[in-house]
């Protein structure tokens, strides 16, 4: 848990859960603001990697669509999903401004690829406990 800290501030799983906790009973409003500045930030640690550095390469995990996501664009879709909620006032047009060198189809594709492997996942692990 301490180890991705950058401020140095040690920190317990009681304290992360209390705040999680109170998080999660905050207005939406609020939660709206919280997850902005996160994804700010995460944006601003990981928004500048050159893109021939390893991780830039199409991962193998999301091989198959047209034009293959790199690893950090992956990453970038995930947090804007998560820092724009479907209440969001012009979600996709955010979500893709998020993510550099896509635009909002590209992301509304990739979110529908992404739906779409999951189902098929947990199908196939219902399959599976069913043979049981």
């Amino acid at each position: 848990m301490n180890q991705h800290s950058t401020s140095g501030m040690k920190r317990t799983a009681k304290d992360v859960i209390n705040k999680a906790k109170n998080l999660q009973r905050l207005d939406p409003l609020q939660k709206d603001e919280v997850n902005r500045k996160a994804y700010e930030k995460f944006q601003k640690e990981h928004g500048a990697v050159a893109p021939t550095i390893d991780n830039a390469v199409p991962s193998e995990r999301f091989e198959g669509s047209a034009a293959s996501w790199t690893t950090e664009e992956q990453k970038l879709l995930e947090q804007a999903l998560k820092t724009y909620p479907v209440s969001t006032a012009e979600r996709w047009e955010k979500i893709a401004a998020a993510v550099p060198g896509r635009n909002k189809k590209d992301c509304m594709k990739r979110y529908k690829e992404l739906v779409e492997m999951v189902k098929a996942k947990k199908a196939a692990q219902e399959h599976a406990k069913s043979k049981k």
